[in-house]
C-alpha cells in the first residue's frame, strides 16, 4: 500500500487507515505546520517578549502597570541613539505615544513584528495544505479555494 491511497471511500495516509476527508485535511495541516515549527516558535517568542510582564513603579501621567523584556533590552542596547524628530509608537492596542528614543520605539514594535510573522506563517501553511489536500483528495472531496 502506498502512503496515500483510497480505501473503501476513505483514505490511507502515512500509516493512518480509514481516514475521512476532514481527517485527511487536518492530518495534512498538522504535517505542513510542523514543517514551519521553527518560525512558529520564533513568532511566539517575539510576541511574548513584548508583553508587559515585568512590574514597574507607577509613574506620573499615563503610565502603564508593567514593562516588557523587549522594552528593557532594546532600551539597553540602543541607549544613546535618538531620532531627529519624534516618531509615533503603539502602546497597547488602541493607544499611541511619541518618542525620540530608538530603543523605546524598537521595544514597542517587537510584538507587532511577531503578529505579522504569525499571519505569514498561517498563510504559508494554509497554502501548502490546500495544494497538498487538493492533490490527494477525490474530486468531490476537494475544497474550492477563492482568491482575494
Amino acid at each position: 500500500m502506498d502512503t496515500t491511497e483510497e480505501l473503501n471511500g476513505t483514505y490511507f495516509y502515512h500509516g493512518h487507515e480509514n481516514v475521512l476527508a476532514q481527517e485527511l485535511f487536518w492530518l495534512i495541516f498538522l504535517e505542513e505546520f510542523s514543517k514551519h515549527e521553527d518560525l512558529a516558535i520564533e513568532t511566539a517568542a517575539t510576541i511574548l517578549s513584548g508583553w508587559p510582564l515585568i512590574p514597574k513603579k507607577k509613574g506620573l501621567g499615563k503610565s502603564s502597570w508593567g514593562t516588557s523584556v523587549a522594552s528593557k533590552m532594546s532600551r539597553r542596547i540602543f541607549k544613546d541613539m535618538h531620532f531627529i524628530e519624534p516618531v509615533e509608537t503603539p502602546v497597547g492596542i488602541w493607544k499611541t505615544r511619541w518618542t525620540i528614543r530608538v530603543g523605546t520605539a524598537v521595544g514597542r514594535y517587537v510584538p507587532y513584528v511577531g503578529y505579522v510573522q504569525a499571519m505569514i506563517v498561517f498563510s504559508i501553511v494554509a497554502k501548502e495544505t490546500r495544494n497538498k489536500y487538493n492533490l490527494i483528495a477525490r474530486p468531490d472531496d476537494r475544497i474550492p479555494w477563492t482568491y482575494f
